[in-house]
């Protein structure tokens, strides 16, 4: 390494410190919340506290994702143990998510995207809505059932041992529920149910009412997208999860730096949460279909992926 690249790095070092500090205000934020919850016993208080930790359960939820990418924490090491603990509290495998997340990436909407092993199996009903708190289990079972066969050998240890620390945190759940069942239920379960309540709408509008296309399909991020803006800085707390849009097409960007990425784009079309949720209401479920309304039927060949 020349002195020029030693001096060039010693001079990003404190500017990539810098940029993980909202990623780390918002840790600072969910443990702050939680320790909140455990320590106070007024009722209105405790309700009062359950409200925004289940938006920051949300902004977990993002945490595990953006982890998947590599986004939320410049270290790789920090970033992986953060995603592993943020995919544990809604049962999933961080390391089983992150390979059939990147298929995701390559083959979004196509008969080789891994979603479509979920999204095939939908109600065609609205009144799955209702049913998301229960919805929560069954997506985590499956997510970990398709992405499992899909990690590389050379990340099966990896696999292993996120595995290892979804079992402690179920044992610890466990003890906690016999110690201190208050805040499991004020801290964790009930935010829980809010959250699922209030993603599920998210996680529909995704890649809501795209046609399923064959696997060799090559389509533009822009038809395949939708961003949802959430009022009164909402989004800040669930680390802007609704700009699905802005993220397919810059999955390597900060979570912080979309909504700027967003105003940026003079093609750009968000809706409001209320929006979509009146064209979902109206429209039905997203579902698994091709152009012409037959199901499309999902290729969940085992799709090993590449050590990353």
């Amino acid at each position: 390494m020349s002195m020029h690249d030693q001096v060039a790095g010693s001079r990003q070092a404190p500017s990539d410190w810098l940029a993980d500090v909202p990623s780390l205000l918002f840790l600072a934020g969910v443990v702050a919340n939680t320790s909140l919850i455990a320590c106070v016993d007024t009722p209105w208080l405790l309700t009062l506290l359950t409200l925004p930790q289940a938006l920051l359960l949300g902004g977990c939820q993002e945490a595990k994702h953006l982890c998947v990418h590599g986004t939320f924490l410049r270290n790789r090491r920090l970033n992986d143990a953060v995603g592993t603990v943020c995919a544990a509290l809604f049962g999933v495998n961080f390391v089983a998510y992150r390979y059939l997340h990147y298929q995701h990436h390559r083959a979004t909407c196509t008969d080789a995207d891994p979603e479509g092993g979920l999204y095939a199996l939908s109600w065609r009903t609205r009144w799955i809505w209702l049913l998301a708190p229960i919805e929560l289990p069954w997506v985590a079972f499956h997510i970990n059932r398709i992405g499992w066969p899909m990690v590389p050998p050379g990340q099966r240890h990896r696999r292993a041992a996120a595995l290892v620390w979804m079992v402690t945190f179920a044992a610890l759940a466990g003890i906690a529920v016999c110690h201190a069942p208050q805040t499991v239920l004020f801290g964790y379960v009930i935010p829980l149910a809010l959250f699922s309540w209030f993603d599920f709408v998210l996680t529909q509008a995704e890649h809501y009412q795209v046609d399923i296309a064959p696997a060799a399909s090559a389509r533009a991020p822009a038809a395949l997208t939708l961003d949802i803006v959430l009022p009164l800085g909402l989004g800040w707390l669930t680390l802007h999860r609704p700009l699905h849009h802005v993220h397919h097409c810059y999955p390597g960007l900060r979570w912080f730096e979309a909504p700027r990425r967003l105003r940026a784009d003079p093609t750009a079309t968000p809706m409001s949460y209320a929006t979509f949720v009146r064209r979902w209401l109206a429209a039905g479920p997203r579902l698994w279909l091709r152009a012409d309304g037959s199901p499309a039927v999902p290729d969940l060949t085992d799709r090993p992926g590449h050590d990353a």
